[in-house]
């Protein structure tokens, strides 16, 4: 059975911004567990822990949902 599923392109968009958050959050995280504990990379990771699980949730309801949320 063959799915076609599209996708809008503000929707794609906020997977980049996904897949570009993750990439910086691994980063920071990387960073830490080497030893570098400066209080602004720690910093970073919560700030960024908590964009990608606000990004995640409004990425599926614009998927689940419809189109309508907008994801900033």
């Amino acid at each position: 059975m063959l799915d076609d599923t599209t996708i809008s392109s503000a929707v794609e968009a906020d997977l980049m911004q996904l897949v570009a958050l993750h990439g910086l959050l691994d980063f920071a995280l990387s960073q830490s567990l080497t030893g570098n504990t400066d209080d602004r990379i720690l910093e970073g990771v919560v700030i960024l822990t908590r964009m990608i699980g606000r990004k995640v949730r409004c990425v599926t309801s614009k998927i689940l949902d419809g189109e309508s949320p907008r994801c900033d």
